[in-house]
């Protein structure tokens, strides 16, 4: 059973499709959407060899040596363009996946990037929307008590005007009571740092600008 993280993930990629788990650790996305019949094919890839070695013995413990490939790879440096449709990074912060998406050996366009940040989701939708991609959908995951974003975003070449309060929330659903938590949950961050800098005599104009955004965006939902 997949964790709601991970099976979030899932609900994003393309029936039939042939997927790159980057960061892979013990390949239970891969071996899940196999399994499932919606991946026809999947590569697990991770930059250690001690989680790639788990990773094989979890893909040969479901029969799966030969539908599963297992790659030594930094990010998606040694990963084959051609044989990937949709690409799933997920458990890392939103930095780390801004270096790997950046970093990517191939174009980007024409791939299906599913992506769940643990961390500094902000950082990794401005990078998004600032080079050439749109977010196509996004959903909450609760795990643990706590709220994630999940993402499937799409390179289109365009440039888009986004509002400020996008930047915190992407293009959540915010009639999903999950999503709409999880909004609240960026204004409450917001609203701390602005206080707690403005006491300290050095007032974040940026950050109250956004918690503004977000303020009016949410009176829409409540």
């Amino acid at each position: 059973m997949l964790s709601a993280r991970l099976q979030a993930c899932a609900s994003f990629v393309t029936q039939g499709g042939r997927i790159c788990d980057v960061g892979t650790d013990h390949a239970l996305l891969p071996v899940w959407l196999v399994e499932q019949g919606i991946a026809a094919e999947a590569i697990a890839a991770d930059i250690g060899s001690g989680p790639l070695q788990a990773a094989e013995r979890t893909i040969a413990a479901h029969g799966l040596t030969g539908r599963i490939r297992t790659i030594l790879s930094d990010g998606l440096a040694n990963i084959p363009e051609r044989e990937v449709t949709d690409i799933i990074i997920a458990g890392m912060g939103g930095e780390t996946m801004v270096h790997i998406l950046a970093s990517a050996p191939f174009p980007l366009d024409g791939k299906r990037l599913i992506l769940q940040p643990m961390t500094k989701a902000e950082i990794l939708r401005q990078w998004l929307y600032s080079h050439g991609f749109v977010i196509r959908e996004e959903c909450c995951a609760r795990e643990d008590n706590r709220l994630y974003a999940v993402m499937l975003a799409e390179y289109t070449g365009a440039c888009y005007k986004i509002a400020l309060w996008a930047l915190r929330i992407g293009a959540m659903d915010l009639t999903d009571p999950d999503c709409l938590a999880y909004a609240e949950q960026q204004l409450a961050r917001l609203t701390r740092r602005s206080e707690a800098m403005r006491r300290a005599g050095t007032p974040d104009g940026a950050a109250e600008e956004m918690a503004e955004a977000l303020r009016e965006r949410l009176e829409e939902f409540r």
